[in-house]
């Protein structure tokens, strides 16, 4: 294989004519988003946040009927998982997200001779899973594993990574059950009577777990239109130099650099450019059978061809497709997923892992995400996401358990909540829920600089008038603090009276351990059960 792909290259030399994909071309047929390729010059009022932020969530009034799901409880979650090892880990990430009879799931396990155990116990898993459903419920299977013979042996930076989720998502819609010897018409059609059915699909490794209850992922889901793609894309085009985009083969579970690879540019004539982004995602139906399923002469029928001689392709491939297409428009740029990268390989302690060192260059490495520990736990909280990776059993064994009671509580606020909004509404009064601890009534506060309470000019945490540098500066304007009532600090000051930017509002705040307002206006830290210092909190002004 290596031979074969080299010899395009000796007979582009000998022949003096082209390289492979020297004449690729395919034209953007995205209308709905500004293509800006120079971020450090961009139009008058233009702004990168404009550009990287972008959403799609417009308000329900504003589209037709059908645009958004009506009652979230309808709503249909699909997750595709690839795994490769700890069945165990992965049976525990399916059963974390589970809700009955709107969950179903589709399992690639690594093709590798490695993965067999693992594969035997899901497929087994799943056998059980499917006949307690069927049998009990009156209910049709939920739970799919990738048929052995689809397998894909998955590499790092490799298309084994794109071609895995490629071959689960085919599972998804009941392709494996046609063949080139028997292409029925319905498998063109994506009702087919084999097709999983689905409001949304979640792309996640066996790595992933769950920071929200299942009531938060549901509620943030469907408050999205049906046809909304999450993905995470750096929406600036990438323009790499020549000499690190290069032409690789897989072959015998390993990458080999061949000769440069044209990258790909709209501004060399190409019509497309490539997109950085993450392979895991939250796509829609239509979305996800257009990947599965490309119709003749798309640009994922024509870009497979040469996205599969890219290092780390899973990072190129989604993003590309989804930014090119008309599918553009459906973008809402955050895949609801915190990620924590590790250091590049090349500057990592100890042996290198030379799978990621695979340039010219061997000190220009890839990296992977970083295996999360118990004390990020107060970060993941706070992060917003719904999801987060890496985790390792083995390494962090107590941190899902962890993250389950929190999740727990969080699915009980969230009915006791749900309650007393309906029995307000019942009654006709105004859904006023009660406020968290950390909240002060719903005040701001100052943080005042405990020795400099009784100075002539008590100094608090401020932010500088320009830029985001925070400093002590003057609590009050200048006429104030000789009329300060000795214990000022105990009660209320008034708004008009603060120097500068120093009024912050705290919270949401972690829920390990405890944050009290004593009666002198000081913060008590209460630690929690793995959190010594108490909450973390974000303060905002």
């Amino acid at each position: 294989k290596i031979a074969e792909h080299a010899a395009l290259f000796i007979n582009g030399f000998a022949e003096e004519t082209k390289f492979p994909f020297d004449d690729f071309h395919y034209p953007n047929t995205c209308q709905d988003i500004p293509r800006y390729g120079d971020w450090d010059n961009l139009p008058e009022g233009v702004r990168v946040q404009d550009i990287q932020y972008r959403t799609y969530q417009p308000p329900k009034d504003s589209v037709p009927d059908g645009t958004y799901i009506e009652n979230v409880e309808d709503l249909v979650l699909l997750y595709v998982i690839l795994t490769h090892d700890a069945p165990e880990a992965t049976i525990r990430l399916m059963e974390s997200v589970y809700v009955p009879h709107v969950t179903k799931f589709v399992i690639h396990v690594d093709g590798k001779e490695k993965s067999d155990a693992t594969y035997e116990r899901l497929v087994e898993y799943a056998k059980e899973k499917n006949a307690m459903a069927i049998k009990v419920d009156g209910k049709e299977e939920y739970i799919r594993i990738v048929p052995d013979e689809n397998r894909v042996r998955v590499n790092w930076g490799g298309f084994s990574m794109v071609d895995a989720t490629l071959k689960a998502l085919h599972t998804v819609f009941g392709l494996d059950h046609y063949d080139d010897d028997h292409p029925e018409a319905e498998a063109h059609d994506i009702d087919n009577p084999h097709a999983f059915q689905f409001h949304k699909l979640i792309h996640l490794a066996s790595t992933t777990y769950p920071l929200a209850s299942n009531t938060e992922i549901r509620d943030t889901l469907s408050s999205y239109p049906l046809d909304a793609n999450m993905l995470h894309v750096i929406l600036r085009p990438n323009n790499p130099t020549p000499s690190v985009w290069n032409y690789f083969v897989e072959c015998d579970d390993a990458l080999h650099r061949i000769y440069r690879l044209p990258a790909l540019n709209y501004n060399r004539g190409n019509g497309v450019d490539i997109y950085t982004s993450s392979q895991w995602f939250i796509i829609s139906r239509q979305f996800a059978w257009y990947l599965a399923s490309p119709p003749e002469g798309s640009f994922v029928e024509y870009y497979l061809q040469y996205i599969e001689h890219v290092v780390v392709a899973d990072e190129a491939f989604f993003g590309t497709v989804v930014r090119n297409t008309h599918f553009c428009g459906t973008l809402h740029n955050d895949n609801f997923l915190h990620l924590q990268f590790d250091r590049w390989e090349n500057e990592a302690d100890g042996a290198r892992d030379q799978r990621k060192c695979v340039m010219k260059n061997r000190n220009h490495c890839g990296r992977s995400p970083t295996t999360l520990t118990v004390d990020y736990l107060p970060v993941l909280e706070l992060s917003g996401d719904l999801f987060a990776r890496k985790f390792d059993d083995n390494a962090e064994p107590l941190i899902k358990d962890y993250i389950d009671t929190r999740r727990l509580k969080e699915e009980e606020r969230l009915k006791r909540e749900a309650k007393l909004t309906k029995e307000m509404k019942q009654n006709g009064t105004d859904a006023v829920l009660p406020l968290e601890d950390w909240e002060f009534q719903g005040e701001g506060v100052m943080v005042v600089a405990k020795e400099t309470l009784t100075d002539d000019v008590p100094l608090c945490m401020g932010l500088a008038k320009e830029g985001n540098q925070v400093m002590l500066q003057p609590c009050f304007k200048d006429d104030v603090p000789p009329t300060l009532s000795p214990g000022w600090e105990e009660g209320a000051v008034i708004f008009e009276e603060l120097e500068g930017l120093n009024r912050w509002d705290i919270g949401p705040c972690s829920s390990d351990g405890e944050l009290k307002r004593k009666e002198t206006g000081e913060l008590e830290m209460i630690p929690g059960e793995y959190s010594e210092r108490g909450p973390s909190c974000v303060i905002k002004i």
